[in-house]
């Protein structure tokens, strides 16, 4: 995989530097695999409406976990589960309304397959040739898929104003809605947030916040499922501080600093994103010294700083502990404080990343 064979280019051939020079076809790309050099590499959802959708988050995990109950003993399909429970924390959020099993499962079929289109087309940005063959069915494959993601985008807002409209106004004391808060914005400037920017936000909020949260869960259980150590503590822990009569609530987790770390311990080893969101250099520029020309795409390899032999103790193996204290720990302060991503981190990250943590 990428964020594999691209640390081991830059150990050869990075000569220590901390970038690596590479093309992709026709295009030049910059990979910074140095935490100190990311500062100079790297700035439609505010923090405090994340943290209002907590009840949201609440809720569904309740759902989730009375779903699981009525099951009873059994095999539990991690990833379905967690995508589900995501997803619908995330359309509430941004709609106010869940999804059906199926229409998550329709949901879900859907961002895989753009997905997989749009790692074909990476493939003819880099060589533009390939566009006159389409040996992949690209350009058709992604006008059906265009089609899909318009249609579900705007069922959204439609039925967003026809509930509106059928109520005549909104109700008070009705928890507010991302959707909400676009077309409201859009009666002030239609032009700036027209359908199309609604429709692109909401779906970004739900594909790429759906995918990367799922993940980290479905790696975190498979950690603690082969370090029954760590699983043992961190149910001693929630028992300690929670009790058995209920659910550990997001307003818990400043109490639960093992839980803590052992997400932190997930992030690091298995990132939802190795090499982050590929930015492209907006103007000629200077990075560690070195001229970086206008157009350069540039990769964070986040991969491998996570797991540089020279910032972590044992860095290829599961150790939650090592966040214990890290305010002590420089090394750990790097990825707690995300200064390889400061400006380009995910809003929702911290956040999210509760949903991770508070469910047993």
């Amino acid at each position: 995989p990428l964020h594999r064979s691209l640390p081991a280019l830059a150990a050869r051939y990075g000569a220590g530097t901390g970038l690596l020079h590479l093309r992709f076809g026709n295009g030049q790309v910059l990979l910074v695999s140095s935490p100190a050099i990311t500062n100079d590499a790297v700035h439609a959802l505010c923090a405090n409406r994340i943290a209002a959708a907590a009840k949201t988050r609440n809720a569904e995990a309740r759902a989730m976990a009375a779903k699981l109950w009525c099951a009873g003993p059994g095999e539990v399909a991690v990833k379905s589960t967690a995508y589900e429970f995501v997803a619908n924390a995330i359309m509430v959020m941004v709609s106010g309304k869940r999804m059906s099993k199926e229409q998550v499962i329709r949901f879900k079929a859907m961002t895989e397959d753009l997905l997989a289109v749009a790692l074909a087309a990476n493939r003819q940005d880099f060589l533009p040739v390939l566009r006159l063959f389409d040996f992949w069915r690209t350009a058709r494959k992604h006008v059906r898929l265009s089609k899909l993601r318009h249609q579900f985008g705007q069922s959204l807002i439609d039925d967003y104003r026809e509930e509106q409209q059928h109520h005549h106004s909104s109700v008070e004391g009705t928890p507010r809605t991302v959707i909400g808060d676009l077309l409201r914005g859009q009666e002030q400037s239609p032009e700036s947030l027209s359908d199309v920017v609604t429709r692109t936000v909401c779906l970004s909020l739900l594909q790429a916040g759906s995918d990367t949260t799922t993940g980290t869960i479905e790696w975190a259980m498979a950690l603690l499922l082969n370090n029954p150590g760590v699983l043992k503590q961190a149910r001693a822990e929630i028992d300690f501080v929670v009790g058995t009569s209920r659910l550990i609530h997001e307003s818990d987790l400043i109490t639960v600093p093992y839980l803590n770390c052992i997400i932190m311990e997930t992030l690091r080893l298995y990132p939802f994103n190795p090499n982050l969101v590929p930015h492209e250099v907006s103007q000629d520029c200077k990075i560690a010294g070195y001229a970086v020309t206008r157009g350069t795409m540039v990769l964070i390899d986040v991969y491998s700083m996570q797991r540089d032999p020279h910032m972590w103790i044992d860095q290829e193996k599961f150790m939650p502990e090592r966040f214990l204290g890290a305010k002590e720990n420089a090394n750990s302060k790097w990825m707690i404080h995300g200064t390889w991503a400061r400006g380009r981190g995910c809003r929702g990250s911290r956040r999210w990343c509760h949903c991770c943590r508070g469910r047993r």
